[in-house]
């Protein structure tokens, strides 16, 4: 349902197809422009330490190299998918475990299809045990397959290494405007980011499994099955209490959300009903 909306708010066709073999196809003569590119970058929480682990662990090789290939492929699914009407002008790159995603920007639409993908790509490596931190922002970037760089990169990066901290994509300041413009035009009960003790806006990757029982038992017995596995490491076990944290906030915010859910479902259903009815 989540990459069916994405694709509907896609701008429809005003560019020829994305020549994404730049590296076959490049003139060096050719002049580069920057675009105007809603970005973000992030990769997994703990990546290294489990690098520098896998030397002699043939199974933790494995997992890793599975890891990426699901971070990798997840994404290219979605960022190169064309339709007739709706030709992809996204990107993505990656390296290791870091990946770079963008969009064309055009307006707040844009940011918020980048957002919902965020968020959807975070609960999917969630589930998989990689949570993610990364940062988001608005600016000019030249992104095409492999090749990204940009005044926009270095935004993005600098929010992801210097500011998250957490397993949380953060977006830049300078886009409040638009956070808040699409957190009223979206459906009230859907979740869509929460404000952070730092004044950052962040993804609301949580709230959407706190909404159902069966998921949400999945996340307590995940997370403090993390916080048990890194109670001697204080480096890393502080951010995995932030992320149970955030967990009981998400639970504790999903009830009002579900009431309104199951209210606009009980409504559809019961109006066919009463239409049959009369006749």
């Amino acid at each position: 349902m989540l990459k069916s909306l994405l694709r509907m708010l896609r701008p429809k066709a005003t560019l020829p197809p994305r020549d994404r073999n730049l590296i076959s196809s490049y003139d060096s003569c050719a002049p580069i422009d920057y675009e105007t590119r809603a970005v973000a970058f992030f990769d997994i929480l703990g990546w290294r330490q489990a690098v520098d682990s896998s030397a002699n662990d043939h199974e933790l090789r494995m997992k890793l190299a599975n890891a990426v290939w699901h971070f990798a492929a997840r994404t290219k699914s979605y960022v190169e998918e064309d339709t007739v009407d709706h030709p992809s002008h996204d990107e993505f790159s990656q390296f290791s475990d870091s990946l770079i995603v963008s969009f064309p920007y055009s307006d707040a639409r844009a940011l918020f299809r980048l957002l919902q993908f965020v968020t959807e790509f975070q609960t999917s490596m969630l589930f998989e045990g990689l949570p993610i931190r990364g940062g988001v922002t608005v600016g000019p970037l030249f992104h095409s397959g492999a090749i990204a760089f940009g005044p926009a990169i270095n935004t993005a990066y600098h929010l992801e290494n210097k500011v998250a901290k957490y397993p949380r994509v953060i977006i830049d300041h300078k886009l409040d405007g638009d956070v808040k413009l699409m957190d009223l035009m979206k459906p009230k009960h859907w979740p869509f980011v929460v404000k952070d003790a730092d004044e950052y806006f962040s993804t609301d990757f949580l709230t959407g499994n706190a909404m159902t029982n069966k998921l949400a038992r999945h996340f307590d017995k995940k997370i403090d099955a993390w916080l048990q596995l890194y109670k001697n490491d204080d480096n890393i076990f502080v951010k995995y209490a932030w992320l149970k944290e955030r967990w009981l906030a998400a639970k504790s915010d999903a009830g009002w959300r579900v009431a309104i859910r199951d209210k606009i479902h009980a409504d559809f259903h019961a109006g066919p009903a009463q239409t049959a009815s009369k006749e």
